[in-house]
């Protein structure tokens, strides 16, 4: 996929709807920090970016997982 955007404006405004740290999916999945390594190691989820110990997901991606936890 690729995006493209007009200025810096639009792309800050992509980041900070698409996506998200470990401490928001953390809370949108309702679920531990631990839990969620747990899904990264056994390859159910991959983070976009790890920075030390932040990792940052595309929040579709988690959505995806919450659908798939509440069996929708």
């Amino acid at each position: 996929m690729k995006y493209s955007f007009d200025d810096k404006e639009h792309l800050i405004d992509f980041i900070c709807t698409e996506i998200i740290t470990t401490a928001e999916a953390t809370c949108i999945l309702n679920c531990s920090r631990q839990y969620l390594d747990e899904l990264v190691s056994k390859g159910k989820i991959t983070p976009i970016k790890t920075i030390n110990r932040v990792r940052l997901y595309w929040k579709n991606d988690i959505m995806t997982l919450l659908n798939k936890k509440n069996g929708n």
